[in-house]
């Protein structure tokens, strides 16, 4: 039951708030050649590089927010 609970977390915080963060990034870095169309619930490599950056971004603009990264 935990297992599951936990796939679907990672699943709704990876791929719906994640993937459309890090989209953007990707297209510009690889000058628009991925993520390839309909991706986005895709399990490929490529979809969860995407993920991931947008995950990055994610956790540094909360740390940046809550001055995480400010050294008073």
């Amino acid at each position: 039951m935990l297992d599951l609970l936990t796939y679907i977390f990672a699943e709704l915080l990876l791929r719906c708030i994640s993937f459309p963060i890090g989209w953007p990034l990707v297209k510009l870095f690889t000058l628009g050649r991925y993520p390839t169309k309909g991706s986005w619930f895709a399990d490929r490599p490529e979809t969860q590089w995407t993920a991931g950056i947008g995950l990055a971004v994610l956790v540094l603009v909360l740390m940046i927010m809550l001055k995480q990264l400010v050294d008073w």
